[in-house]
């Protein structure tokens, strides 16, 4: 039997020393909450959890945790990494070909300094073969904070397309889900994220029976507005792991 692991992020405030006087406070007040409500849906399924929580979640902290578990895991194994925070765009400087269709790579606001889908694409390549990640995300611009997009995703301005590069490098299986499209808002209240909000409501302690497409499609319907929760697969997704229960070990 494999094993499962996860790395739970959630940040009420950031440092504003390194964010130019910003507080980062609005609008993540529930964003520890989100942590823990996640734990205990993982935890509950058999997960190891390593929680960062605002200070603890520094860039380096966060991007250290998540190569330990590629170097932790094999096939049959499965990592799951949670998010809740605030997310931003910044122009693609980084990639030579330019893989971003709208010229913008999606980021992470850790405590400290950002972390961009580039960097993560890194780490997620790094994964052996045959191990499945879960990827969720509820902060702003997260539709494909991954990188571009995937195979499937929901209503969007931006036409899906598969990523060749991607699906060439990529050994591990990562479906991901992020909490509305990019250059939208994910909104959170004192309770939490309303997406994981949804997402959790949908969970019902375990009693959920479907599947992992169907979990963020059913979460989706609970999200109000102009927020429209997003699924995405990268690498060789097979239909085991895309029609399971999610969070099974």
């Amino acid at each position: 039997m494999g094993k499962g692991l996860a790395l739970l992020v959630g940040l009420k405030r950031i440092d504003p020393n390194k964010y130019n006087g910003w507080p980062g406070e609005n609008g993540c007040w529930g964003c520890e909450l989100d942590v823990d409500n996640v734990e205990r849906i993982l935890v509950g399924k058999g997960f190891q959890a390593t929680v960062l929580k605002t200070a603890e979640a520094t860039h380096d902290n966060i991007l250290e945790a998540l190569r330990s578990a590629a170097n932790s895991l094999g096939p049959d194994d499965i990592f799951a990494f949670y998010y809740s925070g605030h997310g931003g765009q910044q122009p693609d400087f980084l990639s030579p070909n330019k893989d971003e269709l709208d010229g913008q790579d999606e980021t992470l606001v850790a405590f400290d300094s950002q972390i961009i889908d580039d960097e993560l694409n890194e780490i997620w390549l790094s994964f052996a073969e045959g191990v499945r990640i879960v990827m969720i995300s509820d902060s702003c611009n997260s539709g494909t904070n991954y990188r571009t997009v995937g195979t499937f995703e929901n209503p969007s301005p931006i036409i899906p397309i598969l990523d060749k590069e991607i699906q060439g490098e990529m050994k591990a299986q990562l479906i991901h889900y992020g909490g509305c499209r990019d250059g939208f808002e994910s909104g959170g209240y004192q309770g939490g994220g309303a997406f994981t909000m949804a997402l959790c409501h949908v969970w019902s302690d375990g009693k959920y029976e479907g599947n992992y497409k169907q979990l963020l499609e059913n979460a989706g319907t609970l999200v109000s507005g102009s927020q429209k929760p997003q699924y995405n697969e990268y690498g060789p997704v097979g239909e085991k792991f895309r029609d399971s229960k999610p969070f099974q070990i």
